[in-house]
């Protein structure tokens, strides 16, 4: 609460409710992927907490129908496991937050432990060299690359890795290890850390996590130097020795419930009291900065959506607009998100609906092709595509087939130029010059052409009759470009993604874009 901005401690407070109460998986998952670094989470680690916990409630209802048939256990991991991998094709985080999908990693333990270990012991200790193999394979699979924000099932996760591991580890239960690898003095001193592995897992995320912070940085775990690694390893160290004989060993006389409820009083009291004090102490113009994290919309078309309509490539933003005649599609990657709420209020005003794509990629490696943005407009009966990106997130060639197909379908495609782009985080360096840092970043109207002037002649010379481009320059640069307002209100919520605030300076230029595709209504 004392090292990180209000945001960042409302952030913490809300992942300890969510731990506090084991739905920590859940939480995540409504914030971000597992592997985003952009939230400032310590707590991040207590998803796996979560998932376990749902899993001890549910299993004794498991164990009933498992004693009844024993192909129930089999059916509801090939269930489970089917279901984790098709929803990584279309929600990767889904797959990795959420405990149904898990579930099947958990049951090939749980068979393994009751049909084929021996109470518990190794029940095949003569194929001992078998479970070696398993265990070389477990070394060898961090080395293998993965990639959680993949839809593929080989390379996503979890994956065909997952499975991998599972089956690597169920091998070392079932046929144990060969003596030369038990009994030798490194699995001794693994046996060692493994009585302090509980509390090691509670300490060690957190302790890196807010020893690396700084404000408005999210979640840092790149350890800069030999130094920072022997620091965070000492506190490791000494804070999960601690724990161990001063929590997990020890017996305390009081319930578990009346212990639950207590520390439950504690996160919510804490959640009330933290942010009071943290705002109530700070100026008008650190709050101004510090909300810019907020001043945002909701990510693209929700976070339901690909859950609720697995197969849809566009969300319509703008259901309270009963005219099916005038509608258009803005198109674009995580920039075009950040103007998409002014988008639709504009839009609204020249009574059109307002189609997103729901991918964060479209017309980029991985994402949908020109090809599939036109069929997809075509479907909808839109008329009017706008494209909006980052300066190097759209290739002309690619901007360059969506309009010769999008003529070809008599659509209009209208690009709107990218929003000016800053080497510095704007909340942190407004923050810092608040502090009496000298931080500053200048960049006028002619750097900011310069850096996109091979983008903007390319596009220039796109001359077909159905494109349009939208010139912003002149909105942010006045020749200076200005990344705030004059109460000191930030453009940006981080280098380069505009907030609401920000986006509100391009209305104009977002009418204009909306009126170029007016056309389309005869």
């Amino acid at each position: 609460m004392i090292v990180n901005t209000p945001n960042e401690s409302n952030q913490v407070v809300n992942q300890a409710i969510f731990g506090s109460t084991f739905i920590s998986n859940i939480g995540f998952w409504l914030q971000n992927s597992y592997f985003s670094k952009a939230e400032f989470n310590p707590l991040l680690h207590l998803w796996s907490l979560g998932v376990e916990i749902q899993f001890y409630l549910i299993v004794p209802i498991l164990a009933w129908f498992f004693s009844k048939t024993r192909f129930s256990l089999v059916f509801i991991v090939i269930v489970s496991m089917a279901l984790c991998f098709i929803v990584l094709t279309i929600s990767p985080k889904t797959s990795f937050f959420m405990m149904p999908l898990r579930l099947w990693e958990f049951l090939l333990g749980y068979g393994v432990a009751l049909y084929l270990t021996q109470s518990g012991a190794v029940k095949f200790p003569k194929q001992s060299w078998l479970g070696f193999v398993g265990l070389i394979l477990i070394l060898l699979i961090p080395f293998f690359n993965v990639n959680g924000e993949s839809l593929s099932i080989i390379l996503g996760h979890p994956g065909a890795g997952a499975l991998l591991v599972s089956i690597a580890t169920s091998i070392v239960l079932v046929f144990g290890l060969p003596k030369i690898v038990e009994k030798n003095i490194i699995s001794k001193g693994l046996a060692i850390l493994g009585k302090y592995s509980y509390s090691i897992y509670l300490i060690h995320f957190p302790v890196i996590v807010l020893y690396l912070s700084e404000p408005f940085m999210g979640t840092i775990l790149d350890i800069p130097n030999v130094i920072t690694f022997i620091i965070i390893f000492a506190l490791i160290f000494t804070l999960s020795f601690t724990l161990h004989k001063l929590v997990e060993t020890r017996n305390f006389n009081i319930s578990i419930t009346k212990l639950s409820v207590i520390f439950i009083a504690l996160i919510i009291g804490l959640a009330i009291i933290g942010p009071w004090i943290k705002t109530n102490f700070i100026s008008n113009q650190e709050k101004s900065i510090f909300n810019a994290f907020n001043d945002r919309s909701t990510y693209r078309c929700g976070k339901l959506i690909r859950i609720t309509n697995p197969t849809t490539l566009t969300c319509n933003l703008s259901e309270d607009i009963n005219d099916t005649v005038n509608k258009v599609m803005l198109v674009g990657n995580s920039h075009a998100d950040s103007i998409k709420t002014t988008f639709i209020k504009v839009a609204a005003k020249h009574n059109q609906a307002v189609y997103f794509i729901v991918q964060n990629n479209p017309l980029m490696a991985g994402g949908l092709s020109p090809d599939i943005v036109v069929r997809e407009a075509i479907s909808k009966e839109v008329k009017h595509i706008v494209v909006h990106f980052s300066p190097s997130g759209i290739s002309v060639s690619k901007l360059k087939e969506l309009v010769f197909l999008a003529e070809k379908n008599s659509i209009k495609i209208t690009f709107i130029d990218p929003v000016p782009v800053w080497e510095s985080h704007i909340p942190k360096m407004m923050y810092r010059q608040l502090k009496g840092f000298n931080d500053n970043e200048l960049q006028t109207k002619d750097d900011y052409l310069s850096f996109n002037n091979e983008l903007f002649t390319e596009v220039d010379n796109i001359s077909n009759d159905n494109f349009k481009r939208i010139s912003i320059a002149d909105y942010f640069c006045t020749p200076n470009c200005s990344y705030k307002l004059e109460d000191g209100t930030p453009f940006y919520f981080d280098s380069g993604h505009l907030t609401l605030t920000g986006s509100n300076v391009i209305e104009k230029a977002l009418n204009e874009a909306i009126s170029a595709g007016k056309y389309s209504e005869n």
